[in-house]
């Protein structure tokens, strides 16, 4: 059996200022729901200091009070295995928040209480939310509150963040808890109690500042925690009869297992096996031979409905932005200069443009995303994967966004939050922009389509391929030429939650917030360099292309490019603009030739204004891009997301003349593996700060360079 320790009930003055609250739980406890439900819209996201680990904080106002919700990382434990729970056991050290309140899942309250049998040691009052308590109750589970309450001495309150339940009753134990200053019991079983009270007692006689919580303290001394020991061994405060008293760690989790196991069966009772349904559905989906076909399935399902559903939006919001809203704001700002108008149109709208046109893609990403994360089958895919992935040094987790960027760079770099540890996310950042986005696809159609013919499938193929060789073989050697990007020993820990139907609110407020937090930070980065390249593009002022500035640079520098095949400046002028996006390769191409050839000179009349004529058109093409998107549902099995779309025979007959199939080659794989698109390298700031943008990007001029030369060189050697 155990013994517990009731903490003395301290009365603290009355409350004061803003009182800062953290929410601890293990992952997929459903953490951030609860404060969304609480706090309403006012969750506000960022990064923890240097890391990118998303931090959530919101705020709201209990009995008059202020109070600040801070949604901790989700932990299994508080020994700093993973980032996440580092950061989580630092806040708490440092921080000292006025409360915690631990989520636990109602339905996996065994695996939850270990930490909150570790919460308790920081002497800080607690309440306990008992979340997911409407499914417990679907399940035929019981559990005695009244009983548990008495154990812990903790305010127990039966809660469900996404359908709203116990939110007040969460309130008014919070208040309750703060006025009282509760502490709760901390609980030990009776041989390690004894040990516990006698390390507690002796350094507690040092009467000076541990720099922890003393009975945190104590404890990581009886578990042998060796970063905790080593601390207080260098301050002076252990000596050998204190260290005499500490276990080895595996002997302190026996310990703890076996007392939360005695606590759940004093206050649990199941009539049914609770988890019996998600348990005949990972039959299928964990099965070792239908898993990963079905995960590819799955995702082949995520990339295509994203590009199909979202492509109609994504044009017609490109539409709408730079032929509607463009127009008609020139139209009002005719006493501008021409060189103005210019600028406000194809540099500002074009760079607002460039920001809302992601928003259907975007927008369709997340909530897919969002679905397979709540619905439970995300940590699955991770499951799945994590053989496979473990044989270059990553976890599982890093295979999902690395397939989605093949898709869109943005979204991808995005899923990378959900990875367990800082080496992951930041490896996988590095790699995403390698995979071949779609964007690249209209230049590797073109240009296939102009020298390859019958085998243009088989090279755009062979083009996915190489950029994912080519990320494996980086990932490999900066591991090998930086050491703490290597696989460390942290245990895989993956808890497979049951499965769930999220709401479709839910789901829809925190696509909506995730957009939002694309936009405020992306925004400007894109709009900078969509003036800069309009600058470079545009100036002088109404100069033939060939007599741009991009041009004379371009002219300038093309004999850097010969040894990869392509040094003609045309093809030198497209890679600037390709950093807006990939796809401007083509129209920047199309001008630069039809320019060549006298064309662009065509005289077209003036710009014809009807407000009501094109704003009824604006309607047809909303209306047009709901059908062009329910067309995609119902053909779905067809590829018309990677069709070739019409060719235009004529710039394919002028790409001729500036590139042989072999110098056509090496320019694809020169923007296959060259500088991704702004937005990518705006999120890339975003999530891996400057100095890793300034290092990927240097990475990937050396790496297209060198690559593309390779190909040239070779390649000559067999073609005379």
């Amino acid at each position: 059996m155990f013994r517990y320790r009731h903490r003395r009930r301290q009365i603290t003055q009355p409350l004061e200022g803003s009182i800062k609250i953290a929410f601890v739980g293990n992952p997929n406890v459903g953490k951030s729901a609860l404060i969304n439900a609480i706090a309403g819209s006012n969750l506000k996201v960022g990064n923890w200091p240097g890391v990118t680990v998303e931090k959530k904080e919101a705020s709201l106002i209990i009995n008059g009070k202020m109070f600040s919700l801070v949604d901790l990382p989700g932990a299994y434990s508080l020994n700093p295995f993973s980032l996440e729970e580092k950061i989580t056991r630092d806040f708490l050290i440092n921080e000292k928040p006025d409360l915690i309140v631990n989520v636990v899942d109602s339905n996996q309250l065994e695996k939850s209480l270990f930490l909150t049998l570790a919460l308790s040691e920081f002497e800080i009052p607690m309440v306990i939310a008992l979340n997911f308590f409407d499914e417990m109750i679907k399940n035929k589970t019981e559990i005695d509150i009244k009983k548990l309450k008495d154990l812990l001495s903790v305010e127990i309150v039966p809660t469900s963040g996404v359908k709203k339940i116990g939110l007040d009753g969460l309130k008014k134990a919070i208040y309750k808890t703060l006025n009282e200053g509760a502490l709760p019991n901390i609980l030990f079983e009776g041989s390690l109690d004894k040990r516990f009270k006698q390390i507690r007692e002796m350094l507690s006689d040092e009467n000076k500042d541990l720099g922890y919580p003393l009975s945190f303290a104590a404890a990581r001394v009886l578990e042998n925690d060796s970063q905790i020991v080593e601390d207080l061994q260098n301050k002076n405060f252990l000596n050998k009869k204190i260290t005499d008293l500490s276990l080895d760690n595996t002997t302190y989790i026996q310990s703890r297992y076996r007392l939360i196991s005695s606590i759940c069966n004093s206050v649990l009772v199941r009539t049914v096996n609770e988890n019996n349904l998600t348990q005949k559905i990972d039959s299928v989906l964990l099965n070792k031979f239908l898993g990963l076909p079905l995960f590819a399935i799955m995702m082949f399902v995520v990339f295509k409905l994203t590009f199909d559903l979202s492509q109609p939006f994504v044009d017609f919001t490109g539409y709408l932005i730079n032929d509607y809203i463009g127009k008609y704001t020139i139209y009002l700002l005719w006493f501008l200069p021409d060189i103005f108008k210019s600028l406000i149109k194809e540099a500002i709208i074009g760079g607002v443009g460039s920001v809302i046109s992601f928003f259907p893609l975007i927008g369709i990403f997340f909530l897919f995303i969002s679905i397979l994360e709540e619905s439970g089958y995300m940590t699955r895919a991770a499951f799945l994967i994590d053989k496979l992935m473990n044989s270059i040094g990553l976890s599982g987790k890093v295979f999902i966004p690395l397939i989605l960027g093949f898709g869109c760079n943005v979204p991808a770099i995005y899923a990378t939050k959900g990875l367990d540890s800082q080496k992951d996310r930041l490896l996988a950042g590095l790699m995403i922009p390698l995979m071949s986005c779609s964007a690249r696809l209209p230049v590797y159609l073109l240009f296939t389509a102009a020298f390859f013919g019958s085998f243009k499938e088989l090279v755009i193929l062979g083009l996915y391929f190489l950029g994912a060789f080519i990320a494996i073989i980086l990932v490999i050697l900066l591991q090998l030429a930086v050491p703490s990007l290597k696989m460390d020993s942290t245990p895989f820990i993956l808890e497979l939650p049951p499965y769930r139907i999220p709401p479709l609110k839910f789901l829809l407020r925190l696509t909506g917030f995730r957009v939002k937090s694309f936009v405020r930070k992306a925004g400007s980065v894109i709009l900078f360099t969509m003036i800069l390249v309009w600058s470079v593009n545009s100036l002088p002022y109404n100069a033939p292309p060939g007599e741009s500035y991009l041009a004379q640079g371009s002219k300038s520098i093309a004999f850097i490019f010969a040894p990869a095949g392509f040094d003609k400046w045309e093809a030198v002028a497209t890679l600037l603009p390709s950093v807006v996006a990939k796809e401007a390769v083509i129209g920047t191409l199309g001008q630069i030739l039809e320019a060549e050839q006298g064309n662009s000179k065509e005289i077209k009349g003036p710009e014809k204004y009807n407000f009501l004529s094109d704003t009824s058109e604006v309607i047809v093409k909303f209306k047009n891009s709901f059908i062009e998107a329910g067309s995609s549902l119902l053909n779905f099995f067809t590829i018309s997301s990677f069709q070739e779309k019409e060719k235009n025979e004529s710039l394919m007959n002028r790409l001729k003349a500036l590139f042989t199939p072999l110098s056509a080659l090496s320019f694809m794989i020169f923007i296959l593996l060259f500088v991704p698109c702004i937005v990518t390298i705006s999120v890339f700031i975003q999530e891996y700060g400057i100095k890793w943008t300034i290092f990927e990007i240097c990475m990937l001029l050396v790496i297209s360079y060198s690559v593309s030369t390779l190909v040239y060189q070779t390649g000559k050697l067999f073609i005379r």
